[in-house]
């Protein structure tokens, strides 16, 4: 036992000292557990600032090189042919209805159009922010080239809603009607209004997987377009598969198929401009790009959209299910995966 020097009537026991220590110790522990929080935040921060900077960085580049195409592509989206060709390429598309219904439409869009999508794709580095896997920028564009920006809002907002839209319900109205028919009796399927989203670009790389699915419900038809460069393989595009003992998918959510109950009908394979559509009612599809695909930097960029009723409409359309339907089409009608 030893006598406080700071206080001459009391007495402080080695307990005491020990015990004292101890608390100083702890609260150093929390305040430099604090500060390590405080650090990684910031680090975060600057992680995120440095990746953003490099983005715009990129962007700035981009424009530039773009730049002496902006006329060319000015004069491109002022030609009036877009319609006839688009209309053209679709009358020449076969509607296939096994494993379910889809067509192929090559050549869709007017050479001059198409070459300028592919310039117009964003810098890759814009892509990288994502999941591998996942890797995919929505149309229109938060940031990229002014070129870029311009090209793709025309595709979304008037080549896609306003020629390619139309042309798909044509060719797919038959089996739509039976799709809606079956799932709403009693209501008039062209009472039902579609329309096309605005789609996203999606960068896939060697090791790429998707395996055998359908897509969500609430977008009854799925669209992809191959933006291949002329004398690129054609390998990697989408497989299409019949599937043993299907069934209808148990919610609006992607619906995963065991791959040992799926059979290959077609693989698509990836060829400049052209439009795969397929309603999401039976069967399956899938891609994969093989690890050792070459070359290592090989890349595959398509551009996807959804034919499906809007918001408005699949509020109204939930509402009219039949209630042993409603669980098959319950979860998010948007779902990103």
């Amino acid at each position: 036992m030893r006598i406080s020097e700071t206080d001459p009537g009391g007495v402080q026991t080695a307990d005491d000292s020990v015990a004292g220590l101890s608390e100083s110790v702890a609260l150093v522990q929390q305040q430099c557990s604090e500060i390590l929080d405080q650090l990684k935040t910031v680090n975060g921060r600057l992680s995120q600032l440095s990746a953003r900077e490099s983005e715009l960085r990129t962007v700035l580049e981009r424009e530039a090189a773009l730049e002496p195409h902006m006329d060319t592509l000015l004069k491109v989206l002022s030609k009036r042919d877009t319609a006839g060709e688009v209309t053209a390429a679709f009358e020449r598309a076969p509607l296939k209805l096994e494993p379910f219904p889809y067509a192929i439409v090559d050549d869709l869009l007017p050479i001059s159009l198409y070459r300028c999508l592919l310039r117009g794709i964003p810098p890759r580095d814009l892509f990288t922010s994502k999941a591998p896997g996942k890797e995919h920028l929505s149309v229109p564009f938060t940031l990229a080239p002014a070129y870029c920006r311009r090209v793709w809002r025309f595709i979304g907002d008037v080549v896609v809603p306003q020629i390619i839209t139309p042309r798909i319900l044509e060719k797919f109205r038959g089996p739509i009607d039976e799709w809606i028919a079956g799932n709403w009796p009693g209501l008039a399927p062209d009472s039902v209004p579609l329309h096309g989203s605005g789609g996203r670009i999606m960068l896939r790389r060697p090791g790429y997987r998707i395996l055998p699915h359908r897509d969500p419900k609430w977008g009854f038809i799925t669209c992809i377009l191959y933006l291949a460069r002329p004398r690129e393989s054609e390998s990697w595009g989408t497989q299409l598969y019949a599937v043993d003992r299907d069934e209808a998918a148990k919610s609006a959510a992607p619906y995963w198929i065991d791959p040992q109950q799926c059979r290959l009908v077609e693989d698509v394979a990836f060829r400049p401009n052209r439009l795969l559509i397929f309603l999401n009612s039976t069967g399956a599809h899938g891609a994969h790009i093989p690890e050792d695909a070459q070359p290592p930097t090989l890349e595959r960029c398509i551009y996807q959209f959804r034919v499906g009723p809007p918001t408005e409409t699949i509020t109204m359309l939930k509402a009219r299910l039949p209630e042993e339907q409603q669980p098959l089409w319950a979860g998010k009608a948007l779902i990103d995966y």
